[in-house]
């Protein structure tokens, strides 16, 4: 510490009060802080603006999950394939930003315990006839009106008449699905006892076990067998089609209750894409009505 007179003269460099540390080298580090928070208030204020200006940065969209089984042309496991379902979810993920349609993999015979277990909210192409009473859910409107039909092997001496009465024949058909003739018991072990049913889990099979005579009677969704005999024309001449159905079917979105979106906001959704001709641009890419 140097004098002058009877005054103190502090050396620059020397501790001041409290051990502080004056001179330049402590007002440097005090503006380079003051820089950093003046820096760090500008950054949360413009995130708040951007928050403000944009809400949608502040709610990201909602994932809605979509249980899918193999039910084609509805839906279709196999690799690199194509649905009625998948194009659904796009084209319902397009036309909206809310919520983000998912599809999460389950079983015909599965479904029922999977939706208990909260693996998925919704479901396409379904009906609450099958086997859904009683359960947290809700149907949407009709979204496509379709049904099952009989088959077997073509003969000369085989005419309509022989799907009057299906007692004592063989009948083929999916594991899980809910079949009117059976008055949509789709129990394995009764279907098997009561109607000599045989179930497999592909709907090719059953055209094929039809073809081949080793069903007396296959049912196939009707919308499934339109396409199959657009891409193998010889089937014309190999099956005999029954005229009446198995069952009518009015293919609709089951809502779980409670979630969002519910089924008003579903419909609402359905009406808007229906008037916007997007049900029959889908509906066309597979030939169906």
């Amino acid at each position: 510490m140097a004098t002058h007179g009877d005054q103190f003269v502090r050396d620059p460099g020397a501790p001041g009060p409290q051990g502080t540390e004056q001179g330049p080298r402590a007002s440097g580090v005090g503006r380079h802080e003051r820089s950093n928070l003046m820096k760090e208030k500008l950054r949360i204020w413009f995130v708040c603006c951007a928050v403000v200006l944009h809400p949608a940065m502040a709610h990201a969209q909602q994932v809605v999950t979509v249980g899918e089984y193999d039910f084609p042309p509805f839906s279709d496991a196999t690799e690199g394939s194509t649905s009625l379902t998948h194009d659904l979810i796009a084209a319902m993920n397009a036309f909206q930003k809310k919520y983000i349609f998912k599809s999460v993999h389950t079983s015909s015979k599965r479904r029922f315990s999977h939706f208990d277990e909260k693996k998925y909210d919704l479901i396409f192409f379904e009906s609450i006839g099958w086997g859904w009473q009683g359960k947290d859910i809700e149907a949407s409107k009709v979204i496509m009106r379709g049904g099952a039909v009989y088959i077997s092997r073509a003969a000369k001496d085989k005419d309509q008449r022989y799907f009057a009465d299906l007692k004592g024949k063989t009948i083929w058909g999916i594991l899980g699905y809910h079949y009117g003739f059976a008055n949509y018991n789709a129990d394995p072990e009764f279907l098997a006892k009561n109607f000599n049913a045989h179930l497999i889990n592909s709907q090719e099979g059953l055209i094929d076990a039809a073809v081949k005579g080793r069903a007396d009677v296959s049912v196939v969704t009707k919308e499934y067998l339109q396409i199959a005999l657009y891409k193998r024309p010889e089937l014309h001449e190999q099956i005999l089609v029954s005229d009446i159905l198995d069952a009518a079917n009015q293919y609709t979105i089951l809502v779980r209750k409670g979630i969002k979106p519910d089924v008003t906001e579903i419909n609402k959704l359905l009406t808007e894409m229906e008037d916007a001709g997007i049900f029959n641009k889908i509906w066309g890419k597979y030939g169906l009505k």
